[in-house]
């Protein structure tokens, strides 16, 4: 009778915690279904539904032959809800627990998986190498192998990663950021066409996002190989059905990878057909910002400003602040340097200082060189006399090489900075500017006091200017006891 008993009681439990892992396993099972269904939060309840019930048969039921199955998949779903630390802890349960050599194989390379989470990498490669030796089943296979590739990149050994990348790639299709790994893998180790390819098919269905960590890939790629890119682009661009936000991210792709074979008309076809595809795009806001940054170094006369002023607004829109910022300067600048280019048009010699000015926006503003060349070689051309003349000299010759529309201003290159320095040795020697750029010894006491009033003087002439258009001018006249910027002499080529 005692006997019977203890049987019943021996099938009772073993019913229990079969039970338990039954229930277990079918919870870890609609956990996957749920991630597959981007549910993340049901996911993790589910995970954690896992976790409590494994835990319960590893600690009433140690002995049992569902331990070491319970312990490993306590593991998987620890993985799943990052829970690293405690997926090494319990790993090395399973592997103590372990029935046969599978099972101990898997519970090494899952433990391999957390330790690459946490930054151990050569110690993940080491438990995954053995994790692989074991003959796990096919999906483990291929996680360990995916694992240990990413792990062998951050070791900065590429060519092995890549291995792994790509036999993972061939047992089971990789996630999108799997991929991604696979793709930078194969640029780091020179293997630019096979890393186009990847991530052609990545771009076809990503968000297209210029600041992803995607799109950041690509345009390091068009940097190593623009061609590659540039035809990747092209392909993608044809297929059927694209929408127009992610045709105009491809064009920006192509417009990066152009610039970067020195092709900046084929470039900026590029970039304006960004625009024309999608305006409102993060892709056109960023194809509009590096159209103007290269309409604005190659512009050659005053018109070239203008035309730009209506590229602003979508540049404006762009995801990085940085570039949101110089955008707004630029745009400034541009109506500072219209407004001064209208007054000298409209008064003639009686406003040459809007023209000194101009050049001066032209040149910090919106490095536009060779508009600050033609502004400050037009000044002197009115004024050669001014008490400013030094000051335009050196700002002409800091340009040198940087010709504008002859249209506009005749410029002779070498003989005009010949003839340039030549005006600046008939200047007097106390000329402020000159003092300015002078050797320190030579300069004397009063040097930096004469600078300040010369350039607090051009300011008050501006304001002047400026008055005839607008009355509250005056109110942007600057303490003469505040000095502006100093030229800077190395820009300055004597």
């Amino acid at each position: 009778m005692r006997s019977a008993r203890l049987l019943a009681l021996t099938l009772f439990g073993g019913c229990v915690y079969f039970n338990a892992m039954y229930d277990a396993n079918r919870e870890f099972d609609a956990a996957l279904a749920s991630l597959q269904e981007q549910s993340e939060v049901t996911a993790r309840i589910q995970f954690d539904s896992v976790i409590a019930k494994t835990a319960r048969v590893i600690e009433d039921h140690p002995g049992s032959k569902y331990a070491d199955d319970a312990a490993l998949l306590k593991t998987r779903a620890e993985l799943h809800t990052g829970m690293w630390e405690s997926a090494v802890e319990t790993s090395l349960q399973a592997e103590a627990l372990a029935g046969s050599q599978k099972s101990r194989a898997a519970a090494v390379g899952l433990r391999g998986v957390a330790l690459r989470e946490l930054g151990s990498y050569r110690e993940a490669d080491s438990l995954l190498s053995v994790g692989l030796s074991g003959k796990v089943a096919a999906d483990d296979e291929a996680l360990f192998l995916f694992q240990r590739g990413l792990a062998r990149q951050e070791l900065g050994l590429s060519d092995q990663a890549t291995l792994d990348l790509e036999a993972a790639a061939s047992s089971v299709e990789l996630s999108p950021e799997g991929s991604l790994s696979l793709t930078i893998a194969l640029r780091d180790i020179g293997e630019y066409g096979r890393s186009a390819e990847v991530s052609a098919r990545l771009l076809a269905t990503a968000n297209p996002n210029p600041r992803s960590p995607l799109y950041l890939h690509v345009d390091s790629l068009g940097v190593l190989a623009p061609s590659t890119v540039d035809s990747m682009a092209a392909a993608l661009l044809t297929a059927a059905a694209v929408p127009a936000t992610r045709r105009a991210a491809f064009h920006l792709i192509s417009g990066r990878a152009r610039l970067s074979q020195g092709l900046e008309q084929a470039a900026l076809v590029s970039f304006d057909a960004a625009v024309e595809e999608a305006s409102s795009s993060q892709g056109a806001s960023d194809a509009a910002y590096y159209a103007t940054e290269l309409r604005l170094r190659d512009a050659t006369r005053p018109e070239d400003v203008t035309a730009l002023l209506g590229s602003y607004p979508v540049a404006r829109r762009s995801g990085e602040r940085e570039m949101r910022e110089r955008v707004s300067r630029w745009e400034s600048a541009s109506a500072e340097f219209e407004g001064l280019i209208a007054a000298y048009e409209s008064r003639g010699a009686s406003a040459a200082e809007s023209m000194l000015r101009a050049a001066e926006v032209a040149r910090i503003d919106l490095e536009a060189l060779a508009l600050a060349r033609g502004s400050y070689l037009l000044y002197l051309d009115l004024v050669p006399d001014s008490r400013w003349a030094a000051k335009a000299i050196y700002g002409a010759l800091s340009v040198s090489g940087h010709p504008p529309d002859p249209a506009w201003v005749n410029d002779r290159g070498l003989v005009t900075d010949d003839e340039l320095r030549s005006l600046l040795g008939t200047l007097p020697a106390d000329d402020p500017y000159r003092l300015a750029f002078a050797q320190a010894e030579d300069r004397g006491m009063m040097a930096d006091s004469m600078y300040v009033l010369a350039e607090a003087d051009l300011m008050r002439r501006l304001t002047e200017i400026r008055m005839l258009f607008d009355p509250t001018a005056a109110d942007t006249v600057p303490d003469v006891d505040e000095p502006p910027v100093e030229p800077d002499e190395d820009e300055v080529q004597n």
